[in-house]
């Protein structure tokens, strides 16, 4: 590495005559320049450059690798959250229920006087919503409470879409898609189909929040119906962070679910990110200790156990990439284990500098960059206790002797 240093006490080299009489050719050019009254070219300082050796660098020990391995693969852990997590196809039953196994789904193909009937049926509760009246004091609480209820009926039939939720303009319908949702129908080839579908598609622009809750009751249930008689799927998808945000694919169709079982899937939804955030960082801050390995290891673990208590069996291919990825996790982290166990060893026995070095010369990175930047000497604790219990023990000894 070159350095250019410039001193303005060097000698000038116009100053030493030289042989080949350089100094004197150079003293006729400045009195040339002194007698244009100043006006030549500056003298130039003289530069010495000299050579100045590089600044040491630390070696890549085999635990800095590591580490800087578990950075990425968490970081790419956060990222997986934005791919599907949860991929389930729910089913109409024969009680209008609502099911994700297939063999309990209603299969009846329907004939083209059902599907009739089906329409009329969904035209007439359209034409039967009665509007709720105006939120008074005295009628306040008996409409949050007809909000709460209608609201876990209407999911059931309806998919959240943000150009429903701009249209009715309602503060209490969410603007945020939180479940992908794509519905099928199976029908005889022979029945038309299009009038009872088109229907259904204008139930779900409806704002359920302005009417009565008797009313769109027997919406919900008229809807229900249609979907029976056309044999409707839905397929389902949510990512990490839609889980988060959505909640339970359960509350989402209507389930009854007690309030204690909401909160634990909504922190179980959470720490899908929280885990892997308190490790990444543990990585990022704990840069010598063992610490961090123990505290990846952990989130590694809770993470995989969350997973599958949360939406196993409905796994989507995030999930499956994240539970791969949390296994290499796991194993490198293992590995972060031995090289920091190795590293510490070598550094606290330097006399083992040549077996290690023929056996192990990557651990041996470690005890060079002790040498060179004078790193603090880990503590043998074990060491110390023994020779504690040394020392204590000739101390009792020789206290037993001035006794007698």
């Amino acid at each position: 590495m070159a350095k250019k240093i410039e001193n303005d006490d060097l000698i000038d080299d116009s100053v030493t005559p030289d042989a080949s009489g350089s100094g004197k050719k150079t003293d006729d050019i400045s009195g040339a320049a002194a007698a244009e009254g100043g006006k030549g070219k500056p003298e130039k300082r003289k530069v010495v450059v000299i050579n100045v050796p590089k600044k040491k660098k630390r070696l890549r020990t085999p635990s800095h690798i590591i580490r800087i391995t578990l950075i990425w693969l968490l970081a790419i852990e956060l990222f997986l959250l934005t791919y599907p997590f949860l991929q389930v196809r729910f089913y109409i039953t024969e009680d209008l229920g609502v099911t994700p196994y297939q063999e309990k789904a209603y299969s009846k193909l329907a004939t083209q006087e059902e599907i009739d009937n089906a329409a009329a049926e969904l035209q007439k509760a359209i034409d039967s919503l009665v509007e709720a009246p105006p939120e008074g004091s005295d009628a306040e609480g008996s409409s949050d409470e007809s909000k709460a209820e209608s609201a876990a009926s209407e999911a059931s039939v309806n998919e959240p879409a943000e150009s429903s939720a701009a249209e009715a303009g309602s503060s209490n319908v969410r603007e945020l898609s939180t479940v992908d949702y794509n519905w099928s129908y199976y029908i005889r080839s022979d029945v038309d189909a299009e009038k009872l579908t088109k229907l259904i598609v204008d139930v779900k622009q409806i704002n359920r929040m302005i009417y009565t809750e008797e009313s769109v009751d027997a919406l919900n249930l008229a809807v229900l119906k249609a979907q029976k008689v056309l044999c409707a799927s839905v397929f389902i998808s949510q990512n990490g962070f839609q889980m988060m945000l959505g909640g339970s694919v359960g509350e989402a169709f209507g389930s009854s679910i007690s309030i204690g079982n909401t909160i634990l899937r909504a922190f179980l939804t959470f720490a899908l990110s929280i885990l892997p955030l308190i490790g990444l960082f543990a990585c990022v801050f704990d840069k010598k200790r063992i610490i961090k390995n123990i505290i990846v290891l952990i989130c590694s673990i809770l993470v995989l156990v969350d997973i599958f208590f949360t939406i196993y069996p409905f796994i989507g291919i995030g999930a499956v990439l994240s539970i791969i990825l949390y296994i290499i996790i796991s194993v490198i982290n293992i590995g972060g284990f031995y090289a920091r166990q190795q590293e510490k060893y070598i550094v606290m026995h330097p006399e083992l500098e040549a077996e290690y070095t023929q056996k192990h010369p990557h651990f041996v990175k470690a005890l060079i960059n002790h040498k060179s930047f004078g790193d603090e000497v880990p503590v043998d604790y074990k060491a110390k206790e023994r020779a504690a219990a040394k020392n204590a023990k000739k101390h009792n000894t020789k206290k037993k002797k001035r006794s007698r």
